[in-house]
């Protein structure tokens, strides 16, 4: 046998030494750290109508899409996300309206909205699980801290505008 097929023998053997005998040690690895590993930074203290129910406690939900007149008026005639079918109750839960509904009808908290952005949006999901989406921030090998979908995009209106890019760096001239 070959120096190179004795190498590939070897390797495969390996392998499958480790997928049967450490299956949870190959899942491990410090480049790819699990979600537990990994503190979403929370929102609510940031926004400065939260709690919603502040002043929504004294008005009855409206789930029909309509032009808003009031107080949200300014900020959100005009939603951009989506299409034209979405609505404030698309996201936020209308019998409690301090939390945000996922399509299996579960609420959640608003520092939790980054599961309710990647049930739709599922390529930035497997980014934002990876740490390429999401501004991690932290030690290489230890606590990291991830701004969540929101902490970047307004959830009203979350394109970012165009941007030219840079021009690249100038190459260096070696002596």
């Amino acid at each position: 046998m070959s120096a190179g097929r004795l190498v590939l023998v070897a390797f495969v053997a390996a392998l499958a030494c480790e997928a049967t005998h450490a299956p949870d040690q190959a899942a491990e690895r410090p480049f790819a750290p699990t979600h537990e590993e990994i503190l979403v930074e929370p929102r609510s203290h940031l926004l400065p109508t939260y709690p919603c129910t502040s002043c929504h406690d004294e008005r009855e939900a409206q789930p029909t899409r309509r032009r808003l007149a009031d107080y949200h008026r300014t900020r959100y005639d005009d939603l951009k996300h989506g299409d034209d079918a979405f609505w404030c109750y698309q996201c936020h839960a209308l019998e409690d309206i301090d939390k945000l509904r996922m399509a299996s009808g579960q609420l959640i908290s608003f520092d939790e909205a980054w599961r309710l952005c990647t049930s739709c949006h599922g390529d930035k999901q497997r980014d934002f699980q990876r740490g390429i989406h999401g501004l991690t921030i932290g030690e290489w090998n230890g606590k990291k801290h991830r701004r969540s979908c929101t902490g970047c995009h307004d959830p009203h209106n979350p394109r970012f505008r165009s941007m030219t890019p840079e021009k690249p760096p100038a190459p260096v001239q070696s002596r």
